[in-house]
């Protein structure tokens, strides 16, 4: 396993300089986390609807607290794997646990965080004695994790410890999110370049590189500039596979994750029929759940041989997760929890899907899928990613005919599996509304997607 650079050795951003290859060695938000690495001072934040709140000594309430409690067993020793993959590549690692619920929001939570942060990056934070010198910056709008952005005061030498931003897991979440995968692959995204570097892990959560960048918004995905500069970023992360061995670079785990996530909606729908009759009614008007099974048979059978080539896809490319850097304009894609091995048309369609959400409007659960890119808009796409693996060497230039053809195959591919990328964040909804007492209508997100799916099924299958 490749080992990377003792994390104290770690700079702020604008210090960083990825490597120009990648390792060799072989690999083992829908609405999730909105961008919570963008800078609260950014003249477009009040277009983003994320703000960072600042956090009051003074003031004790538990906000959204039940959401993130965990009972520490993420990073226990008995999980041998993930002690040692964090180990292995210089991921300082604490068995000490962050309770939201008994903490509150100001000084025994401020306390907890410099605990933490002296024991996992002492080069930076042993300086700091006094707790109430740490500021945190609550990130609103975080629907799996809470989010907070951490700065503290220079030393004497005059040196500030870099800005730097914290996460600690919603106990929902853990249900369907793999932690240990999760960690592998921010460990590997971190080193190329690709993604912001983990810094330390604790029982239930991590801090993680602070990015100085904005949030893109729903109006960004449109552009045509930016959607291009979103394709060639996509291509850098698709093109991680390289560095799996052959088993993991041939096994997409698409079909195993909606089975699985059949199974947990499944159970949530038998508590819906049980415990809330109303809107086990509302779901049973657009879907019977014990069909959806069916559903996913199908497309396995229509779609896993189709040629869409296997990638490492990020899997939630939404708006609230893409950042353009104020440094130099380029585009990063963040937060990997849905990440893994999968068909370059899945994480195409599902990216495609997100162009019809605004989850910051007031009915954000609401889908407008009228702006689902059209032909056009998709091969624009599609250009710039050809030109992203044309530029990168990894395929010839094709003639004028062979390009347009490996265009329609992207078209092709990618509306097909859009397909399924209905059927996971239907299931996901119904799975969230059984887990999770956040203020979204889950339920209506994922009819809407389950709707959908039933709309356009036939037209995408027959391309």
């Amino acid at each position: 396993m490749y080992v990377l650079p003792p994390t104290k050795d770690i700079l702020p951003d604008s210090h960083y300089a990825p490597p120009t290859t990648p390792p060799s060695s072989a690999c083992r938000s829908p609405p999730t986390t909105p961008g919570v690495h963008s800078s609260p001072t950014s003249n477009r934040r009040d277009s983003v609807a994320v703000a960072a709140e600042p956090i009051s000594s003074t003031d004790d309430s538990a906000e959204d607290a039940h959401s993130f409690v965990s009972d520490g067993s993420d990073l226990d020793e008995r999980r041998n794997y993930l002690h040692a993959l964090l180990k292995e590549n210089g991921i300082p690692v604490s068995h000490e646990s962050i309770d939201l619920a008994q903490l509150g929001k100001g000084v025994p939570l401020q306390t907890r965080v410099l605990a933490i942060l002296t024991e996992l990056l002492p080069h930076f934070w042993s300086h700091v004695t006094n707790p109430e010198q740490i500021q945190l910056e609550r990130v609103s709008g975080a629907m799996t994790n809470c989010i907070f952005f951490v700065s503290g005061p220079p030393a004497q030498d005059g040196a500030k410890p870099p800005k730097i931003l914290l996460r600690v897991y919603g106990s929902a979440a853990d249900t369907f999110i793999k932690r240990d995968r999760e960690m592998f692959w921010l460990c590997k995204m971190g080193h190329v370049g690709v993604a912001p570097r983990l810094l330390g892990a604790f029982a239930n959560g991590r801090f993680e590189q602070f990015l100085d960048s904005t949030t893109l918004t729903k109006e960004d995905l449109r552009d045509p500039s930016t959607s291009r500069q979103i394709a060639q970023a996509m291509y850098k992360l698709h093109k991680l596979i390289q560095n799996c061995d052959a088993h993991e670079a041939s096994s997409p785990d698409l079909w195993t994750k909606l089975r699985k996530w059949h199974r947990l909606a499944s159970k949530a729908v038998t508590e819906f029929k049980r415990n809330q009759p109303e809107r086990y009614a509302k779901l049973r008007k657009v879907v019977n759940i014990k069909t959806v099974a069916a559903e996913i048979d199908e497309l396995e059978a229509k779609l896993s041989n189709i040629g869409s080539p296997i990638v490492f896809a990020h899997n939630d490319a939404q708006y609230g997760n893409i950042l353009r850097k104020n440094k130099d304009g380029s585009i990063i894609v963040v937060d990997y929890e849905y990440s893994s091995v999968n068909y370059r048309g899945y994480d195409f369609g599902n990216h495609f899907c997100e162009w019809a959400a605004d989850y910051h409007s007031p009915n954000p659960h609401l889908m407008h899928f009228e702006k689902y890119p059209t032909q056009s808009e998709q091969l624009s796409f599609f250009s710039a990613y050809l030109d992203a693996q044309i530029e990168a060497g990894d395929v010839p230039p094709p003639s004028p005919s062979t390009r347009a053809s490996l265009l329609d195959q992207m078209y092709k591919e990618t509306n097909k599996f859009a397909l399924c990328s209905h059927l996971l964040w239907g299931l996901w909804g119904i799975m969230q509304a059984g887990e999770t007492n956040i203020d979204f209508d889950f339920v209506g997100y994922g009819l809407q997607r389950f709707g959908q799916y039933y709309r356009v099924k036939e037209k995408y299958l027959a391309l």
